[in-house]
């Protein structure tokens, strides 16, 4: 068994009773996943994608993930993790400049919005403008110059395309 198909059972079991708009949660999840691997992204970024709101959504914890694959997993996952908050701009707030200080979260949040604008932009057209509306500050928020910057392109050029 891969680590793959491993990360895809376990996120399977966590998100079991959740769903997304009218589908089990595993249609997001799949979705954030094939866009990773769609893009070229490693199997590093591809699981932190299968596994990206276990933390935020179930009782998957930090260390369950480190122990079932190894602390850049895990750290990555944590990364784009929600922080508390009374709303949902002090949750961001607080969890964006988190997920700038790791490139690889960045893809992956980055892979998480492209995932949920495109769902949007068809089935949520509220949901879409708002994604639309907060989408420069999003940008502003997650981006490190410090960042590989052709690899996280690669990401920023598809979800300008849905944008677009």
């Amino acid at each position: 068994m891969t680590n793959i198909e491993r990360a895809y059972m376990i996120a399977e079991k966590a998100h079991r009773n959740q769903s997304y708009d009218i589908y089990t949660y595993m249609f997001h999840i799949r979705m954030v996943a094939g866009i990773a691997e769609s893009l070229g992204f490693d199997e590093i970024i591809i699981i932190a994608c299968i596994l990206h709101d276990t933390i935020e959504d179930t009782d998957i914890t930090y260390n369950d993930i480190k122990k079932a694959f190894n602390e850049e997993i895990a750290e990555i996952v944590y990364a784009v993790t929600d922080e508390l908050g009374r709303n949902r701009k002090e949750r961001k707030g607080k969890t964006l400049p988190k997920i700038r200080n790791n490139w690889k979260a960045v893809v992956v949040k980055i892979c998480d919005r492209i995932g949920n604008m495109t769902h949007s932009k068809s089935y949520n057209k509220d949901k879409f403008k708002m994604y639309t509306k907060e989408y420069a500050t999003f940008r502003k928020e997650i981006t490190n110059p410090e960042h590989k910057k052709r690899e996280i392109s690669i990401a920023w050029v598809e979800l300008e395309k849905i944008i677009a």
